[in-house]
């Protein structure tokens, strides 16, 4: 994760601050705005295709335009978003800005066609679209902000959450139906491979890989086939290795959660507490050979 704090800011902007990932071909960034008054300027990426969502909007609206001194005339709506075209032009603008929270996702088309396959349409891209919404993808762009950049997995739910949004977004006729299952040969080989390569990151586009499937459709239908994603299933895994380390060594946290790819000690207790509900030193006291 990279934090920039921008010093050239436009009228009335007090500070930007943005945080960027990349995953899957796409670069994922969380920009807090603080400003005082009417507030209007060029977004950044005018070179590429991106896709915004607004998170946070304090003192008024803000919309995107097209034109500078054109007003958007799609009607205002909370969490509002936009798809931007390559090569176009685009301003934001608030008539009393305060602050205000969004998240933009830069796209790579050649390479998100290329490893995506048939589930991705680039003709989603080819045309402005302002002020829509849609719950499913503001739950997937709120969980890839909140991503922590530490531990073995994040690259592999970044992957996932960017694959979903990207489904989402091109509206593929065929996302509400019942995804097909792997066979379980399929299965065996995923996990066998996931097992094997632990506690590294993994990419989605390996395993996917391992099967000649889209990224898309090999999450769907892993989830279906085991009732899980890849990211939890690789993470419940982690916890496993950790509960053989606390039960069968006396190494300190520090040591196990080196050794089982989370970042430290404190990200390890978090995520093995919210996943059996103990920390892990209380695990091991109860787990304990008496």
């Amino acid at each position: 994760m990279a934090t920039v704090f921008e010093s050239d800011l436009p009228e009335n902007v007090l500070s930007i601050e943005r945080r960027s990932w990349t995953w899957n071909g796409a670069t994922v960034e969380d920009i807090h705005e603080h400003a005082e008054g009417r507030v209007i300027h060029p977004m950044p990426h005018a070179n590429e295709t991106r896709f915004t969502v607004s998170l946070a909007e304090v003192g008024s609206a803000t919309e995107c335009r097209l034109k500078r001194d054109q007003a958007n005339p799609i009607e205002h709506s909370i969490n509002h978003m936009a798809v931007i075209s390559r090569g176009m032009p685009w301003w934001g603008y608030a008539g009393r800005l305060r602050y205000a929270r969004y998240a933009m996702i830069v796209f790579d088309v050649p390479r998100l066609e290329e490893r995506l396959q048939g589930d991705f349409r680039p003709a989603v891209f080819e045309e402005p679209r302002l002020r829509f919404s849609d719950p499913r993808i503001l739950s997937l762009v709120k969980m890839l902000i909140d991503i922590s950049d530490v531990g073995a997995s994040s690259s592999l739910f970044g992957d996932s959450l960017v694959a979903g949004v990207l489904a989402l977004l091109s509206a593929i006729p065929s996302i509400e139906r019942q995804p097909k299952k792997l066979a379980p040969w399929q299965v065996r080989r995923v996990t066998d491979y996931m097992r094997s390569r632990l506690p590294r990151p993994i990419e989605l586009g390996e395993l996917a890989a391992l099967l000649g499937h889209s990224q898309w459709h090999f999450c769907r239908a892993f989830k279906a086939s085991t009732g899980t994603s890849p990211y939890q299933w690789q993470l419940d895994e982690r916890i496993k290795m950790v509960q053989g380390l606390l039960l069968n060594s006396e190494a300190p946290l520090d040591v196990i959660a080196e050794a089982t790819g989370f970042g430290d000690a404190m990200h390890l207790i978090r995520t093995f507490k919210k996943r059996s509900g103990l920390t892990p030193a209380v695990w091991r006291r109860d787990n304990s050979f008496r």
